[in-house]
């Protein structure tokens, strides 16, 4: 009974200090950054009673303090919402429009007039037309914050899409940072990408992948033009007909860091 008197506090102080070395650790890996916020933007609407209208939704993490870092991911984060908003815009409509290249406002009048512009020529399509994008940090680092961009669409056809990238972000500079400068060998990582993907799959290593209906560039097994890194390993995202048809969704899986010696440089990483 005494014992446990006596190692209660010690306990408790060893919580506490744990607690106390976090929030430090926290505002060293989020300098600025930790002031970010959630911001929604929402464009036209969409009459589901008479399902026909169309609409944009946004709802993006964005840093809210005024550094240079936070300046330039904001600029990053901002262009790619205009340019998938515009993914959907003629380049003639676009320039009809400059603002369009700048604005999410401006990119969704462009985005609204094609709807118009169509049910004039097709008035008993049915449905709406819309865009959704959602983004947020995924983590963050004293060197590296990474960054989840979902984005949902449906603009008619048999289905709607969707297609999530993921970006790294310099946590200094803002600069955005391609995923293979943090790769030491990609041949091996290749290797190590393809052994998880078959296990995944349940697929025997000589296994043809085409004949088993997947998608390949030049007949070779191919990375994702996804992947990034977790504090568990690096994970590796394929967006739907990325290397699979529609109906096999996106497939991710995460190869743990302990597999990845020697492959991937996380000096540069934490």
């Amino acid at each position: 009974m005494r014992l446990s008197i006596f190692v209660l506090p010690v306990l408790l102080a060893a919580v506490l200090a744990c607690n106390s070395s976090s929030k430090k650790e926290e505002e060293k890996v989020m300098p600025g950054l930790k002031n970010g916020k959630i911001n929604k933007q929402t464009f036209g609407n969409c009459d589901t009673t008479r399902n026909s209208g169309v609409s944009l939704h946004i709802k993006m993490w964005m840093p809210a303090d005024s550094g240079k870092a936070e300046v330039n991911i904001s600029r990053e984060l901002n262009a790619k919402v205009v340019e998938r908003v515009n993914s959907y815009a003629d380049s003639a409509s676009i320039a009809a429009n400059p603002g369009a290249k700048r604005s999410a406002g401006d990119a969704y009048e462009v985005f609204s007039k094609n709807y118009y512009d169509f049910k004039k020529d097709f008035p008993d399509a049915p449905g709406c037309w819309e865009v959704d994008l959602k983004g947020d940090t995924t983590m963050v680092t004293p060197k590296i914050l990474l960054y989840q961009l979902d984005h949902y669409a449906f603009t008619g056809g048999a289905h709607p899409n969707s297609f999530r990238s993921l970006h790294i972000f310099d946590i200094l500079t803002g600069e955005e940072k391609e995923a293979g400068i943090f790769v030491a060998d990609s041949v091996a990582l290749l290797k190590k990408a393809e052994a998880a993907f078959r296990k995944l799959e349940k697929l025997d290593v000589k296994d043809n992948l085409e004949a088993k209906g997947y998608f390949l560039a030049d007949h070779k097994f191919f990375l994702p033009a996804n992947y990034t890194f977790t504090r568990e390993g690096v994970l590796f995202y394929y967006n739907p007909y990325e290397i699979a048809p529609y109906v096999r969704g996106a497939i991710e899986f995460t190869i743990p860091y302990s597999e990845l010696e020697g492959i991937v440089k996380k000096e540069l990483i934490f």
